[in-house]
């Protein structure tokens, strides 16, 4: 996060090697199948200003092929700040396609993969900026509806208190959230 807004989701980096490429661009132009391309799931650094959420990506190569990576934020969570936790580390896996998974470090020279074999990668993500307990649980509320969060993520770091599911609609207990708060402001739990 930093001061005033949430972290940034996803980022493309254009200065560097990671374009945030749209899924068909990357099929038309390589022999790969895009799997899976979403935001990291209960990966958002609490803080009054949340942490910004990596994508995972994970490819099938329809022929036989392979990768070599640069990469950094396998090793050292991202810092939060001024109270924000921090966020979560990158991963980089290799499924060879016979039940082999292999985690691969994030600075690796060129590695064959065969056809059928899977390329997974997980980004890092950001730091929360600020104390959770002053996040708006409006906000929270809002990131449990997006799936970034899950309701007990939003109890257990923010002290919000969200009842329902996704089947029958989520609501936001307002009253309990601010006695839940106020207990947490004074060391104990929500």
């Amino acid at each position: 996060g930093r001061c005033g807004m949430d972290g940034m989701d996803a980022i493309d980096t254009l200065y560097a090697n990671t374009r945030n490429n749209p899924i068909e661009d990357i099929e038309s132009h390589l022999p790969l199948r895009v799997n899976k391309y979403e935001l990291r799931e209960n990966a958002a650094a609490a803080g009054q200003w949340r942490g910004g959420l990596g994508s995972v990506r994970e490819f099938t190569y329809l022929a036989d092929g392979g990768a070599s990576v640069e990469g950094e934020g396998h090793i050292y969570k991202p810092w939060g700040f001024d109270g924000g936790s921090e966020g979560e580390t990158a991963l980089l896996q290799l499924d060879d396609g016979a039940g082999n998974l292999v985690d691969m470090p994030s600075k690796m020279p060129y590695k064959p993969a065969r056809k059928g074999s899977k390329f997974i990668a997980v980004g890092p993500a950001g730091g929360g900026y600020g104390d959770p307990l002053l996040r708006d649980p409006k906000k929270v509320f809002d990131d449990v509806q997006d799936e970034y969060i899950s309701k007990e993520m939003a109890l257990e770091q923010y002290g919000v208190v969200v009842t329902g599911g996704r089947e029958e609609g989520f609501s936001l207990d307002e009253e309990q959230t601010k006695q839940n708060r106020e207990k947490l402001r004074n060391g104990g739990r929500a």
